[in-house]
């Protein structure tokens, strides 16, 4: 559950879809669902900031997405 948690916030930071909530409600409490969507954020942020500064691992595959303007 908490993987497709963070493929929707992985998806673009999309609203997630009722369905998605309910199954994430079923397993965690309000205070765990905040807990794991901080430390993911926290993750995603500092990873975007590694990789702007090019200080990500070499050996790291690295794809670069271009913003919709």
């Amino acid at each position: 559950m908490a993987l497709a948690w963070a493929d929707n916030m992985l998806a673009g930071g999309s609203a997630p879809d009722e369905q998605l909530k309910i199954r994430l409600r079923r397993s965690f409490t309000d205070a765990e669902i905040m807990e794991l969507t901080y430390a993911m954020g926290s993750f995603i942020g500092y990873s975007k900031q590694l990789i702007m500064l090019g200080l990500e691992p070499e050996s790291m595959p690295v794809t670069a997405v271009p913003i919709p303007s």
